[in-house]
């Protein structure tokens, strides 16, 4: 296999790494897509500002190539809650029955689905080197989630499970104390000395 060099410190790292051992920084992977088309029509992807963003927008099918900082910014609660408003409770989506897996515009592997916010209804396609597309629609139903509080409920959500968690191991360690000293009260030495 053949070694690359870490673009922060120098040294040879294993091109399937995301992080060099040395250093920890990120890995920058050798092989890009230059000029990046639509993986569901194979149109070429158009630039566009949205804010102080640039997004790479499919002028086909209006889907959306983002990369992974200009999608967390499009996504920042601070920045859904300052720039929309919410007109409406938000529904989450029915999921389609055709799973079609697409690859990546930078680097042509293919991407992973992810549930945004593991409650939201909303899949996305994400690569985990360079970042998500999002098919027409979805990047406003994401943001409408997040606005309506969607990713405050399922931190709520998580606390529950996480208490209920706790709720439970502490329990098991009652019980396990209970038969510890069930076995020690009924220890044989005591009895017989």
């Amino acid at each position: 296999m053949e070694l690359i060099s870490c673009t922060h410190c120098g040294k040879q790292v294993n091109p399937t790494s995301m992080y060099c051992p040395f250093c920890g920084g990120r890995v920058q992977s050798g092989q890009t897509i230059d000029n990046p088309a639509c993986p569901r029509c194979g149109t070429a992807l158009d630039c566009k500002k949205q804010g102080e963003v640039e997004i790479d927008q499919c002028p086909g099918c209006s889907g959306l190539w983002l990369d992974r900082g200009e999608f967390n910014v499009l996504t920042a609660e601070s920045t859904v809650y300052r720039e929309e408003k919410l007109s409406e409770e938000y529904a989450r989506p029915g999921i389609s029955g055709k799973i079609e897996y697409i690859p990546c515009v930078r680097c042509g592997k293919l991407m992973i689905h992810k549930n945004y916010g593991r409650i939201s209804g909303v899949i996305i396609d994400e690569c985990a080197n360079h970042g998500v597309w999002l098919d027409s629609g979805e990047l406003q139903k994401i943001r409408h989630f997040i606005l309506d509080g969607g990713l405050e409920k399922e931190q709520f959500r998580e606390i529950e499970q996480n208490r209920q968690e706790l709720r439970d191991l502490a329990q098991q360690v009652d019980d396990v104390a209970f038969s510890h000293k069930l076995i020690h009260y009924w220890n044989w030495k005591r009895w017989f000395f």
